[in-house]
């Protein structure tokens, strides 16, 4: 991973983990994921070729996020504050002709696989995957498929 992007764990101060970890204990989470398979999937979603997907997230200490595009800095570093982070897996391409195409394409697969070569959490709904941090599991504004 390019040393000049924030990784997992990125944090803006020295407290922000040990505050992070003490909210994490006040609400009992246990983690399902970890610095490194964070950094294996965030390093997968950055060096893709071409489509990257929107996401939004919802940290242990906060609102849920709006939907981004940006995998660089937009994240919520550290990654340790992560209860969900859903991914969208459908593409929407316009074809400006006439009458006017939408073309939708589906890249669950792809993400999947890729979820599952980490190790990572995740359930699959009809237009996003959420990737969980924590248990117990938040269905929290998930959308089943």
């Amino acid at each position: 991973m390019d040393a000049s992007f924030p990784t997992a764990n990125s944090a803006s101060s020295p407290d922000e983990r040990t505050k992070l970890k003490r909210i994490i204990a006040e609400r009992g989470l246990c983690g399902l994921a970890n610095d490194t398979k964070w950094n294996e999937f965030i390093s997968a979603m950055r060096s893709r070729e071409g489509w990257k997907p929107s996401y939004r997230y919802k940290c242990i200490d906060g609102p849920p996020s709006y939907w981004d595009v940006e995998w660089f800095y937009h994240l919520p570093f550290p990654l340790l504050s992560v209860e969900w982070l859903d991914v969208a897996f459908l593409q929407e391409t316009r074809e400006h002709r006439l009458p006017p195409r939408l073309h939708i394409t589906d890249h669950s697969a792809w993400l999947e696989e890729l979820l599952r070569s980490i190790g990572l959490e995740y359930r699959k709904g009809g237009t996003m995957i959420r990737i969980f941090g924590y248990s117990p599991k938040s269905l929290d504004l998930f959308e089943v498929g």
